[in-house]
Formats: C-alpha cells, sequence, structure tokens
C-alpha cells in the first residue's frame, strides 16, 4: 500500500472513530438521564408519602426530568460575566411566586377577610421551578443553553401551542353545543381557572418538558427519526408518571391508565416533537402544550368525543413532517 493510501485509510479512520465516541456518550448520557430522573423521582416522592407530608410536597417528586436534564447537560465551558448574584436576583422573585401558587392552590383563604395561612415549608417544593427558570442565568455553557430553550420571548410557535387546544378541541365543542349534544362544564371560575394555568405551569411544564423534549428527544433525534424517537421518549414518559398515578389522591384504574398513558399519550408525544422540531427545539412551545393540555379539561367546556381528532393531527405532524425520515433540519438541531 502507497504512502498515499495509508493517509487517506488514517483520514477515514479518525472520524469514524470520532463517531463512533460521539456514539456512546450520547446513550451513557441517555442512560444516565433516565436513571436520574427515575431515581429522583421515585426517592421523594415515596419519601413525601412514608412521611406523610400531604399532596402539596409530593410536586418535589415531579422535578426529576428537569433536574436530570440539567445535571446531564452541564458542560466544562464556563461564562464569568453571569454572577451567582445575578442568578439569585432571578431566583427570589421567581420563587415567591411558585410558593404564593402553591399556597393559594392548596391552602386558599377561607372566604373574605380570612388571611392567607402561610407554610413556610411549601418554598421547599417552591425551589425547584425557580432554580430551574433562573438557569437562563447560570455560568455553565450548556446549562443556561437548555434555559434559554425555556425561558426566551415568545414566538409564533409558543403561541400555536398555547392555541392548540381551545381551537382543535374547541371547535368541534361548539358545534355539539348548537347541536344540543351533551358537553362537560367544568365548574372552575376565571380565577382558578388562572391559578391551575400558573400551577401547571411552573411545576408541570417547567419541570417535566427540559428533560423528556429538551434533553431526552433531543438526543434521540441524532441517531434516530423523529418518529422513532417520539416512541422512545414515550415509553419512558408514561413509565415515569406511574408512581404519580398511583398515589394520586383518585387513583388510576388500569382502564384509565391504558387510555391516558398508551392510547392518548402517543399521538400526543408525536404532536409535542412536531412543536419540537418546527419550534426549532424550543422548550418554551412544548411546555405551553402540555400545560395547556393538562388545563383545558378542567377549566373549559369540551365535548370529550372532540379529543379523538388527536389521532388524525398526529397523523398529520407525520406526513407533513416526514417524521419517518432524518431530515437534514432535525439532524442540525439535535446535534446544535
Amino acid at each position: 500500500m502507497s504512502d498515499k493510501s495509508c493517509s487517506v485509510a488514517g483520514a477515514v479512520a479518525i472520524p469514524q472513530a470520532f463517531v463512533t465516541e460521539q456514539a456512546r456518550s450520547v446513550r451513557a448520557g441517555i442512560a444516565l438521564y433516565l436513571a436520574l430522573a427515575f431515581a429522583f423521582t421515585c426517592v421523594l416522592l415515596v419519601g413525601a408519602i412514608k412521611l406523610k407530608l400531604g399532596e402539596p410536597y409530593l410536586n418535589v417528586g415531579i422535578a426529576g426530568p428537569a433536574v436530570a436534564a440539567f445535571f446531564c447537560s452541564r458542560s466544562r465551558s464556563q461564562q464569568r460575566n453571569h454572577s451567582l448574584l445575578f442568578r439569585l436576583l432571578w431566583f427570589a422573585p421567581v420563587l415567591i411566586l411558585c410558593w404564593a401558587v402553591l399556597l393559594l392552590r392548596y391552602f386558599p383563604p377561607g372566604g373574605a377577610g380570612t388571611p392567607l395561612r402561610l407554610h413556610p415549608f411549601l418554598l421547599i417544593p417552591a425551589i425547584f421551578p425557580a432554580w430551574i427558570l433562573s438557569g437562563v442565568f447560570s455560568p455553565n455553557d450548556g446549562v443556561r443553553q437548555l434555559a434559554g430553550r425555556l425561558v426566551h420571548a415568545p414566538r409564533r410557535w409558543s403561541l400555536y401551542a398555547l392555541l392548540f387546544f381551545p381551537v382543535l378541541v374547541g371547535i368541534p365543542t361548539i358545534i355539539a353545543s348548537s347541536l344540543h349534544m351533551p358537553v362537560l362544564r367544568p365548574p372552575a371560575a376565571i380565577a382558578g381557572a388562572l391559578l391551575f394555568f400558573l400551577y401547571n405551569l411552573l411545576f408541570v411544564g417547567t419541570l417535566e418538558e427540559p428533560g423528556w423534549r429538551g434533553f431526552l428527544l433531543d438526543r434521540l433525534q441524532q441517531k434516530l427519526s423523529p418518529l422513532a424517537a417520539s416512541l422512545l421518549v414515550w415509553l419512558p414518559w408514561a413509565a415515569w408518571h406511574a408512581p404519580l398515578d398511583y398515589y394520586r389522591p383518585v387513583r388510576f384504574t388500569l382502564i384509565n391508565y391504558l387510555l391516558i398513558r398508551v392510547i392518548f399519550l402517543i399521538p400526543i408525544t408525536i404532536i409535542l416533537t412536531w412543536f419540537y422540531n418546527r419550534s426549532r427545539r424550543s422548550v418554551q412551545s412544548t411546555a405551553l402544550f402540555h400545560v395547556c393540555m393538562n388545563t383545558y379539561p378542567f377549566v373549559i367546556p369540551y365535548y370529550q368525543p372532540a379529543f379523538a381528532i388527536l389521532f388524525p393531527f398526529a397523523i398529520f405532524a407525520i406526513v407533513s413532517g416526514r417524521m419517518w425520515a432524518r431530515s437534514s433540519l432535525t439532524a442540525r438541531a439535535a446535534s446544535a
């Protein structure tokens, strides 16, 4: 073999070795993320239950996906111009907001003139969303970049995510109501609906989406098509909910679990991937979608069969986004 051939072979071997090492790093990161997310949630959730701390403190366990994602996203690069003091100036007011939302949700005033009772220990679950949202001022580049895809100026895909359920389910509901078909009407008042939305925004969207979409989906799409990556996000996402579903005040029956976590969660996961890719990896858009998904049935009248429209929309997302193929746009975004 000539020297020229050897140099060419060597030039090919080095990138291949790099690609193999990168693939191993991605797999190791995914495995570490899943282990941390499940361990954090199970240990803190079961601990709160065994100590009989009450439902408000179960919110600590929900933070598992975001905490794991931020831990696994840390990089060696640091920015010295992002001081701890500046992050604390953001963290403190967000912590007070999260604390106030928990107080009003779980210990609302009894009536006019009744003071709001302060429960200082509720600051503990309030710490986690405040810490996640203040991550935009983290000195660590990896943490700051992940948080920056959650906390940024709203863009059009954030608006689309916010309007998805009111429009897609609301229009069939209006038609059904005009035809005198049964429409479920939640009893929530406007103030209660806003409070429930804020609770889901701070303690569901903020604590779940940086992990499931911002980290796990992002890593899976480096090697897989969006459709395959969606299915591989759905499985641990559904399994992660199991202890929360089991220990919730009204436990899911097996039929309810299969209906919510399997039948409906699969098209929802596909639609969330579609939003994530169309919004150029915005965690904010998927967080708002997740929040509206959790809030809508409890605060706005709806025609229950209208939720079946999720299935044809998931098919539309697959076809319009060519989700069976790993597109160049997805590849560039996932590896960025």
